[in-house]
């Protein structure tokens, strides 16, 4: 992004920090209006936009933005000093307007929204009265704001730190007070909130408006508004009806596109009546962010500004569980706040960011805002009827169920070990593919071919990966295409080739930003998959051969954007190991994550007619890679989580199952082979069964935990899922307990093609009991009576068609 910026607006900033505008100052006593305090402060040098100001104001101006001791100020209004901008609200009346089209924008209740973005002067104030001892981990200071060590070609607010724990002094200099304050997570805005809303000075943090305790991660339902709220973030229909509604628009009250009673995109002229700060070509200012208000005249009808750009806005809306929803335009975005979601793809409450900054929103006093109901997600039922379209085998068009292991390095032992196993399937990641001269032609393709009648020789497919082909489409590499198209030649009619995987985790080699250089990025990114798929369909035109990628967390990226690109997908996870004993409740690495992507993959089939379904790939390995030697170590997965990770996932809409087993370096796991053979043993049981009736379930089911109770990880996933299958001499129903403890489990089947309606017994695969499944003659279903499930359990119901 730098390289779009000014050079002599550069130099001129370096020069004005030569110049010494950090300058140490002996402390002052001053007064403002009613108040009479004394501070250590670290004033700086005026600029040019405050050089008219006195030398006592000056002090004042110190003061606003290095305070160590905040009193309480007056009413509910921050109030800032002379030069800055201070926390002014506007009133959002005519209660009970009607939404908008797209339904938001309707607020039934009289409230107020700050006319501004949070400044970064104003943030000072905050974290000089309360973040002395914060951390920049989670704290509400963040080494990203400030603009030292070479940070000046990034948009940052330009806070600085100083000083030690306890006694933090933070700093801004005049040319950023004004500007945003950015780097602030939502978690950031509720403590603010929650400051205000307990009069400032040392008003707590944790409780008030939100009650937070302390907490800093990513599950958003957790955090809601308390009722008594005089400070809050605002909720998306209270945000967009103050930028975009308007009670005497021409032909009647009614919205308008953009937050500068417009239908008419913005331009980026100050002294405009339709103007903001976003993209067009180039940054409009050196430093990204103008100071709040720099169109004065580009009001939304209650009278907010820069509700179009700057800084794209948290809101109290969620995506559940983690994302949270934004809105507005930013400096780097091109929609000049339009009025559509703010794209978010991977920002959860705990995200700071650059092209993310703050509105607060209050009561009216006399007219108390009631705590908006959170829009439902799980509604009675939570049951998802995924689509099924399974992964083909290139040789007979039939399906194929992977049985598979990923591997970066791999040899005839692995071989061996899958046959062992019982898999059919191997990833290989550096798989004699990385072809870009003749020499590597001749030297690797022999190779490639070798492994292949090694691996056809075990029954084994081999999928491999051919990132090269994507780089070299990338950077128009003709010399390395041709290549890569004669090494597809020659191999591509072998019985044991599956298929070509494009990429491991792409989403990181992109981001997920919105600006429009990084959208840029993503679709440059994302073309070279297409024309690599492209040359692939053309060289190989076998529809059946599977062409993939790993991603990393599936829906917290830009996956999304890959799938057009895509036959189908698999998403890496790591099952708990011994360290993690507290089963699920690990964040962003439980199990029940797996199960979540897989649930968000299956219903993108519904947008993308040409995808398979995912698949999930178990990783042996973790965080920690080595040990306190610094040898490479394998955190060996517990066989009951791998188990119910593979298995819940096959219920929410996975086909086949991956093992992430050889990574270079790292010695075999034991473990982990003797789990990954178990596990296969037990599923190969099934194969025929989801061969012959995962696309069309033979019978449907009902429960009565349809719903979904648990209060961390995902709201994708319901209480108890289920997956139908069979083959020529059995039933079988899958259950997957995904939330807690639940002893009346009953079941009720539909659809059984049974000789009689005798009852018979419904036996548990490879476990020692049953129950006995009676039939219901008034709802005409088979019923698995009451009986107990808890959090990661699996039962694999076999039901024999045989007469009884």
């Amino acid at each position: 992004m730098g390289g779009l910026r000014d050079p002599l607006s550069r130099e001129a900033s370096k020069d004005r920090l030569k110049r010494g505008f950090f300058l140490r100052q002996r402390p002052r006593t001053f007064r403002i209006g009613w108040r009479h305090e004394k501070a250590n402060s670290y004033p700086f040098t005026p600029l040019a936009d405050v050089r008219n100001l006195t030398l006592k104001t000056t002090s004042l101006l110190t003061v606003g933005i290095a305070l160590g001791v905040v009193a309480p100020l007056r009413a509910d209004v921050f109030q800032m000093p002379a030069g800055l901008k201070s926390l002014e609200f506007v009133e959002v009346g005519d209660p009970g307007n009607a939404p908008d089209k797209n339904g938001f924008g309707a607020v039934p209740y009289r409230y107020r929204i700050s006319k501004y973005e949070t400044t970064a002067a104003q943030w000072v104030e905050f974290v000089n009265a309360k973040g002395l001892s914060d951390p920049s981990e989670s704290g509400l200071w963040s080494e990203n704001m400030s603009r030292e060590d070479g940070a000046d070609k990034d948009p940052r607010c330009d806070i600085r730190r100083a000083g030690k724990v306890g006694s933090f002094v933070h700093t801004v200099s005049p040319e950023f007070a004004n500007r945003p304050v950015n780097y602030a997570s939502f978690l950031d805005a509720c403590r603010f909130c929650n400051w205000l809303h307990n009069g400032q000075g040392d008003g707590d943090t944790e409780t008030g408006a939100y009650t937070l305790n302390g907490y800093n991660g990513r599950d958003g339902r957790r955090i809601r508004r308390n009722p008594g709220a005089k400070f809050f973030v605002p909720t998306e229909d209270e945000w967009y009806k103050a930028a975009y509604y308007d009670p005497k628009k021409p032909g009647g009250p009614g919205y308008w596109k953009y937050p500068t009673r417009s239908d008419t995109k913005p331009s980026r002229e100050k002294d405009s009546a339709n103007a903001a700060n976003y993209y067009t070509d180039s940054y409009l200012d050196p430093y990204f962010l103008l100071e709040v208000g720099s169109f004065p005249r580009a009001l939304s009808a209650y009278g907010t500004l820069d509700q179009a750009g700057n800084l794209a806005e948290w809101t109290e809306g969620l995506d559940p569980p983690l994302l949270r929803s934004l809105r507005g335009g930013a400096f780097n975005s091109d929609d000049a706040g339009l009025n559509v979601p703010t794209p978010n793809r991977a920002w959860t409450s705990m995200s700071d960011e650059d092209a993310v900054g703050i509105r607060i929103a209050a009561v009216v006093p006399g007219f108390p805002v009631p705590v908006p109901e959170p829009k439902l997600v799980a509604t009675e039922s939570a049951v998802v009827d995924f689509p099924r379209r399974p992964w083909r085998d290139p040789q007979n068009g039939k399906p194929f169920f992977p049985l598979a292991w990923f591997s970066h390095t791999s040899n005839e032992a692995d071989l061996d070990e899958l046959e062992r196993q019982g898999a059919n399937l191997i990833l290989v990641v550096d798989g004699y593919s990385d072809v870009e001269t003749e020499e590597e032609f001749k030297s690797l393709t022999p190779k490639m071919v070798g492994f292949l009648d090694q691996a056809h020789k075990r029954n084994i497919r081999v999928l491999i990966q051919a990132g090269n082909l994507q780089e070299s489409q990338q950077d128009n590499n003709v010399v390395a295409i041709e290549w890569l198209r004669k090494w597809v030649m020659a191999i591509r009619n072998h019985p044991a080739l599956f298929g070509y995987q494009l990429y491991d985790e792409p989403e990181y080699r992109v981001g997920a930003g919105i600006g429009v250089e990084e959208r840029r990025a993503v679709h440059k990114f994302v073309d070279s998959f297409v024309r690599a798929r492209q040359a692939l369909r053309e060289w190989d035109p076998n529809p059946h051969r599977m062409i993939s990628v790993v991603f990393n967390l599936v829906p917290l990226s830009t996956w999304t954007d890959f799938l057009p690109s895509l036959e189908s997908f698999q998403v890496d996870r790591y099952p708990l190991d011994v360290e993690q004993a507290y089963f699920g409740h690990r964040g962003d690495w439980g199990p029940l994550m797996m199960a979540w992507s897989m649930a968000h993959g299956a219903n993108a089939l519904k947008d993308h007619p040409h995808l398979k379904n995912p698949a999930p790939c178990m990783q042996g390995v973790g965080q920690a890679f080595v040990d306190g030697r610094g040898n490479p170590v394998w955190r060996t997965p517990l066989y009951e989580e791998s188990r119910y990770m593979a298995y819940s996932s096959l219920t929410t809409g996975a086909w086949g199952v991956f093992h992430w087993i050889h990574w270079p370096g790292f010695p075999p796991s034991p473990t982990i082979d003797a789990n990954v053979g178990r596990l296969y043993h037990e599923l190969r049981r099934l194969l025929p069964a989801f061969e012959q009736s995962y696309e069309n379930p033979p019978f449907t089911v009902r429960h009565n935990h349809e719903g979904i109770t648990r209060n961390f990880l995902t709201d994708a996933v319901a209480d108890i899922t289920t997956l139908a299958l069979e083959d020529e001499k059995n039933y079988y129903l899958v259950v997957s307990d995904n939330s807690g403890v639940f002893k009346d489990v009953t079941l009720r089947l539909k659809g059984l093609k049974l000789a009689n309606q005798n009852s018979r017994p419904a036996e548990v695969l490879n476990e020692s009991w049953e129950k006995t499944m009676t039939y219901a003659l008034e709802s005409g279903e088979w019923v698995i009576g009451p009986h107990a499930m808890y959090f990661g359990d699996i039962n694999v119901w076999v039901i024999s068609k045989e007469s009884r």
